[in-house]
């Protein structure tokens, strides 16, 4: 078997290059044979650790390409193989057949880092599977539709070429409309499609409470080794969480820039956009604005059947197609309440042992239908809405900023709250932050003219007068 490690060495050699071999492969001797395992000693932990995640494997792969028989290495350290590791301050001895020459005993210096050689192959250990993800959420498993098409399709992008295009990735929206998907479906494609790949998910509330045992425990090495150091794909949910907490906001900078300079795709989630982050640094808010920025709306009608008939598939739930329409016009709000509703309604009609109709539905959950129909629509309610579906803050609605992400949606709730409330101009300019009853008509009218011109604001429109109007 010495004879066979030897060989095996001697055929890694011209991929590797002669300094990564005398370094790293030709220190190791072995020590004992036992079965299908081969027993080695290293002359210094930092060897061993260096060979198990760079070299192992394709010194495995040499051997059963030589014996068609898949062989296990276990190391261990035994400082007295130290006089075996070559001298880096001296040429390597050529060792003819004849020669019996011995390489020159080696320096400490031997045991720092190397920088890569010419012909240098990185092979690195498989990585333990993504802790956190859920395999509900996947790519296949996500139905995608006009209100969340650009942040599917970037999602898919940083999943194809991560690092690469929109780096980094953060999707915004409101609850329950499919940011969480998204965010376990690239972890999960980037794992499968190269299983070395360290990634790491997490809540933000998560990453704050481990960088505070840190600081509680004095283990900043071990907190930054792990998330800067030791993560290749980096995904947070509710990013937004960090904001106001001085010291945890320092340290994603930190760890922010250290993974974003190496080339490492990040990927963040939020209720809402980076300048709508209160108490946001703004060297953060700018570095998230780097890459791509995508929101995820509420889903139309069309979206919302595919969900349920996708839920009813998996859960082998008989609904016919057109009571799924019916069901999925009376629950608008966002996928989870969608989904809640056909769980219910299902939970129903199997205790009762009765099929799913419309007046099974109405009968299940027509009382709150019903109750919030008799509800009036407020401007308050109208404020609300729009706020959610455009991923902006009601304070935004009611303040003086002009900006188009901003004045859009205004005059949008300032139009449904003429329409849906009654309520009179002055009373709604009121409402808005004290603005004159001319800024309400003026955005009333310019609703009207441009809802026959974008069919993308019409249908936002549409939405919301079908969402306050149930």
């Amino acid at each position: 078997m010495t004879d066979l490690w030897n060989e095996a060495l001697q055929g890694l050699q011209p991929r590797l290059g002669q300094e990564t071999y005398d370094l790293w492969l030709r220190p190791l001797t072995v020590a004992a044979v036992e079965g299908q395992t081969i027993r080695l000693r290293a002359p210094s932990l930092f060897m061993k650790e260096w060979f198990e995640n760079h070299y192992m494997e394709a010194v495995l792969d040499e051997i059963e390409a030589r014996t068609e028989a898949r062989y296990v290495l276990d190391l261990e350290v035994d400082p007295n193989a130290a006089e075996l590791t070559p001298d880096r301050s001296a040429p390597p001895a050529q060792a003819g057949p004849e020669s019996g020459t011995q390489p020159a005993p080696a320096t400490s210096s031997a045991f720092a880092t190397p920088e890569p050689a010419t012909g240098h192959i990185e092979v690195r250990k498989v990585a333990p599977p993504p802790v956190g993800l859920s395999e509900r959420y996947r790519f296949d498993s996500f139905i995608s539709g006009a209100s969340n098409e650009l942040a599917a399709s970037a999602a898919r992008a940083a999943a194809d070429q991560p690092g690469t295009r929109f780096n980094p990735l953060l999707i915004y929206g409101g609850v329950g409309l499919g940011k969480t998907h998204l965010l376990h479906a690239v972890g999960h494609s980037l794992y499968e499609s190269d299983p070395t790949r360290r990634i790491t998910y997490l809540s933000a509330e998560r990453f704050m409470n481990e960088f505070i045992s840190a600081v509680r425990y004095n283990q900043f090495d071990q907190f930054r080794r792990k998330y800067r150091e030791d993560c290749d794909v980096l995904l947070i949910d509710d990013i937004q969480f960090i904001a106001g907490r001085d010291r945890t906001m320092d340290e994603f900078f930190h760890v922010f820039n250290a993974l974003y300079e190496a080339g490492k795709q990040i990927m963040v989630t939020s209720d809402r956009t980076p300048s709508d982050m209160q108490s946001m640094e703004d060297r953060i808010t700018s570095r998230l604005n780097w890459g791509l920025v995508a929101d995820i709306k509420s889903p139309d009608l069309e979206t919302r059947v595919a969900i349920l008939r996708q839920k009813a598939e998996n859960d082998r739930i008989a609904i016919a197609d057109d009571v799924c329409v019916y069901l999925a016009g009376q629950v608008q709000s966002n996928v989870r309440e969608l989904e809640g509703a056909l769980v219910r309604v299902a939970t129903f009609a199997d205790l009762k042992g009765v099929p799913i109709t419309t007046g099974f539905i109405r009968e299940v959950i027509g009382e709150t239908t019903k109750e919030r129909r008799r509800t009036p629509v407020t401007v308050e309610a109208v404020q609300k809405a729009v706020a959610s579906h455009f991923s902006v803050r009601i304070a935004d609605l009611k303040g003086p900023r002009r900006h188009k992400g901003i004045s859009r949606p205004r005059m949008i709730a300032m139009f449904l709250a003429r329409e849906l409330t009654g309520s009179s101009f002055p009373e709604i300019g009121l409402r808005f932050g004290g603005k004159d009853h001319s800024t309400v008509i003026n955005a009333c009218k310019r609703i009207t003219a441009l809802s026959d011109e974008d069919p993308e604001l019409r249908s936002a429109v549409s939405q919301l007068r079908e969402q306050l109007s149930h």
